[in-house]
This record gives structure tokens, C-alpha cells and sequence, in this order.
């Protein structure tokens, strides 16, 4: 269901509660984390934890117009987030020295590019769920504006059914995210994927890929083209059967949690392991 500006301004909510970033002090290399279209760091916090635990930093900030009203994000663009994003990984390899980017869905694509422009300090990449191609209930419709008009869409939002896309839902509730899918913003999301996908081959550091076989928003085989096309040679995937989008969250959580952190040990001073 679609509502327009002014209903969307009376009856907005956000679902669920909780902290929408996190930041906790550590050694390097210090874990730059981007979270998803609408989200916010809650939906990696699983994953965050365990790194934080494991003794590294951890940076997750709000990518803009995100985690206040959903308004806010309608007029966001990909270069946007994209800036503010290279702010935060600019400012924690000069306190670390050492960073991994770790994105997921509209975040990997936000890592993925600054990745791709192999900026000094930056060690790794973690890419989970990755946006590179979204669903055809999504992309086709996208596909069709795009070729009729060059006009922006309609200032409406879209209704989500569901915090998320979890096959386990004891996860829903760690999720905290807009109510509503903005439609310019998301148009944002389907066209940066072409523009990040021409770059995957100049992402030379060493590359995990994370994705949720049951995945029903971005499909697990944008992982396998993404592992055959990055640039890296050090790069390794894993699909998780039992998992969907937000993989962070679901029932493989666990596992999902101890191959980043095992990644991110890798990358660490050899002396500090």
C-alpha cells in the first residue's frame, strides 16, 4: 500500500527500539560498518557485538536521512550516502590505521565503492546480502520508469509488511527500521547497482562474501558474480542455507557472526593475534 507526503507525516512510526548506532573503542583494524535501505545499525548488531567482543573497533554510523523520519530519506542520493560514508572510513584509519569495511544490502554497495577507489588504510571488505541486482518485484518496476520518464517518482512511500526479511522470526525484534519504503530513495538504491557492479573489478583487498540463500530481497547469486568479478585474489564466499536478507539477524546469526570476526582477526596485526 502507498501513502502520500501528508499521511506519511501524520502516521509515521519506526519498528522496533533500540540504538540505531554503535561505537565501541578497540585495536585495529577498526570495523567501518554500513547498514541497510530504511535500517540501521541494529539489523548487524549481532554481528557488531561479536567484533566489538573480540576485541576491535567498531563504527556504525547512520548513513543519511536514516534512523529520524522517513522523510528525510526520500530525497537522499547515492553520492550522499556514498560522502558521508568516506568521512566515517577517512576519520577511523587515521585513529586506527587499519580498517575493514563491512556493508549490507544498500551498504555493500556504499562499501563496495569506496573499496573500489582503494583508499589509504582500508584492509578488507565484508559484503553481506549485497544489493548489486535487488528482485524482480522491485527492479522491474524501477526498469519501466526508467525507460518511460526521466522525471523523478511521486513523493510517496511504500508500506512494509515486515520489519524485515527473516526466515527466524525470534530476529524481527532486534530490527529497527522505517515503517515505509521512500520511492525516490529506492530508486537511488536500484541505479547505484549498475554503477557499483562496473567497479567490482578494481576492489583489490581481500573480500568476504556473506548472503542468505533464502534471500527475497537481493538474490544469493549476486554473491557467486560477485566473488567471480571482484578484483581481489584473497576472497572467499559462503551462502547460508537457513538464512534470508538480513542475515546478521536470522537463525544462522552465530555462524554468520564467527566468519566475520575470523575475517577481521586475519587482518589484524600479526602481533596482536
Amino acid at each position: 500500500m502507498f501513502r502520500d507526503r501528508a499521511a506519511t507525516l501524520r502516521e509515521q512510526s519506526m519498528l522496533g527500539q533500540g540504538d540505531r548506532e554503535m561505537f565501541a573503542e578497540g585495536r585495529a583494524p577498526c570495523v567501518v560498518a554500513f547498514h541497510g535501505f530504511g535500517g540501521t545499525a541494529a539489523e548487524l548488531r549481532p554481528v557488531l557485538d561479536a567484533v566489538a567482543a573480540a576485541g576491535f573497533a567498531v563504527d556504525a554510523a547512520l548513513l543519511a536521512g536514516h534512523g529520524t523520519r522517513v522523510e528525510a530519506l526520500q530525497d537522499a542520493t547515492f553520492d550522499a550516502w556514498v560522502e558521508g560514508a568516506r568521512a566515517r572510513v577517512v576519520a577511523a584509519a587515521a585513529a586506527h590505521g587499519r580498517v575493514v569495511l563491512l556493508g549490507f544490502s544498500l551498504g555493500s554497495l556504499v562499501a563496495m565503492e569506496i573499496a573500489a577507489g582503494a583508499p589509504e588504510g582500508v584492509v578488507g571488505l565484508v559484503a553481506m546480502g549485497n544489493a548489486l541486482t535487488l528482485r524482480a518485484h522491485t527492479s522491474v518496476p524501477f526498469a519501466v520508469w526508467q525507460r518511460l520518464t526521466r522525471r523523478p517518482p511521486p513523493d510517496a512511500y511504500l508500506m512494509k509488511p515486515i520489519a524485515g526479511d527473516l526466515v527466524d522470526p525470534s530476529g524481527m525484534g532486534m530490527l529497527v527500521t522505517y515503517d515505509r519504503h521512500p520511492l525516490r530513495a529506492a530508486l537511488e538504491v536500484y541505479r547505484a547497482g549498475p554503477r557499483v557492479r562496473a567497479l567490482v573489478p578494481r576492489i583489490t583487498c581481500p573480500t568476504l562474501v556473506l548472503h542468505g540463500k533464502r534471500d527475497r530481497v537481493c538474490s544469493w547469486k549476486n554473491a557467486t558474480w560477485l566473488a567471480s568479478h571482484v578484483g581481489a585474489r584473497d576472497v572467499s564466499v559462503r551462502i547460508f542455507e537457513k538464512s534470508a536478507h538480513v542475515i546478521a539477524c536470522d537463525g544462522e546469526r552465530e555462524d554468520v557472526a564467527r566468519e566475520v570476526v575470523a575475517f577481521v582477526r586475519r587482518l589484524g596485526d600479526p602481533r596482536e593475534r
